[in-house]
Order: structure tokens, then sequence, then C-alpha cells
């Protein structure tokens, strides 16, 4: 556990610095998903928070260095990286692969309570600090296009990402506000 921490620091640098996402990336969304990791560790203590921390601080790497290509392999391979550097072991560095190559329950879906917790952690999170909004903002897609993509994202974090009840109850309110905001002509 002590590692976490110098972890989580290398890659609250790399954000800081990185020009491939925007300067809320670490405080808006890192952060959050931490704290929604930690209150799901609470209820489930079972998990091994370890792995579930690291996923939290490693799962955008793709994101936050810019590479191209498919996020949740190519976030893997860079997490297996910044593992090595710790001196993580095999068996944790596989872990952390695994629910890292879930978390966006697209083509993957997490079979480990750790990986539920982080994809859960993470969709919340996108209802939490204005995410959609600061998304809307950034003039990536024309208005109906973002429409199309946030019903999709929508969809796909409270109904396919969200696995306990405690976090959909949580955040239904925002759900549901942003589901009718996208229907309104």
């Amino acid at each position: 556990m002590k590692n976490i921490q110098k972890v989580k620091t290398q890659i609250k640098q790399e954000c800081l610095k990185s020009k491939n996402i925007p300067n809320w990336f670490y405080k808006d969304h890192l952060s959050q998903v931490e704290k929604n990791a930690k209150e799901l560790l609470e209820e489930k203590s079972s998990a091994d928070k370890e792995v579930v921390l690291l996923g939290v601080w490693l799962h955008d790497l793709q994101r936050i260095r810019g590479i191209k290509g498919d996020h949740q392999k190519i976030g893997a391979i860079e997490a297996e990286k910044v593992m090595k550097q710790y001196s993580y072991d095999k068996g944790m560095i596989e872990k952390v692969k695994n629910i890292i190559l879930s978390h966006s329950c697209s083509n993957k879906k997490p079979s480990s309570l750790e990986g539920k917790i982080l994809a859960t952690a993470d969709a919340m999170s996108h209802y939490q600090n204005d995410f959609y909004l600061k998304i809307a903002v950034t003039g990536q897609r024309d208005l109906k296009e973002f429409k199309t993509w946030l019903k999709e994202k929508l969809n796909r974090n409270y109904n396919k990402k969200l696995y306990f009840d405690s976090a959909k109850k949580k955040i239904k309110e925002r759900h549901d506000l942003f589901t009718k905001l996208i229907s309104i002509k």
C-alpha cells in the first residue's frame, strides 16, 4: 500500500503536465473516482483495496499520455510500466491490468469485485463535478453529435457500469436530469 501514494503523485504530475487532457481531469475526475472507490471499499470490505486504488490512478493512462488506440488495452500496458517502476510483482500487475481492461464495460465486463468497484466508481464520477457539461464545452462535437454521444454514455454508465444499488441510488437524480435534458428538442 505504501507505493499507492507514489503512483498517485506520479499520475498527478503527469496530469498537470499533459497537453492531452483538460486541466480539470485530475481534480474533478481521478480524485472523484478515488473518493467513490473508497466509499465502495467500505461497503465491500472483502475487496483488495490496493488493486482497486492502483486501478483508480492508472485506468486512464492512455488518455493522460495521449497515446492513440484502444483506451483499455493501452491503459493496461502503460499501467504495467508504472507498476514495474515500483517493483510490483506479476500477480499484482495482472490483477490491476485486468480491472483496467474491463473498466469501461464496452468489450469486456469486470469479473472480479475489484473490477466492478473500479467500473462503478468511474461511472459515478461522470455524473459528479459537471463532467458531462465540461465535455460539452470542449466543442469536440456539435450539439447533435454531443447529444447522441451523451445518450449512449448515460445508458452505458447507468445500466452497464454501476454494479451496486447504493451507487445507482446516489447518482439516479443526476442521471434522470441528464436524460431529460438530452430529450429536449
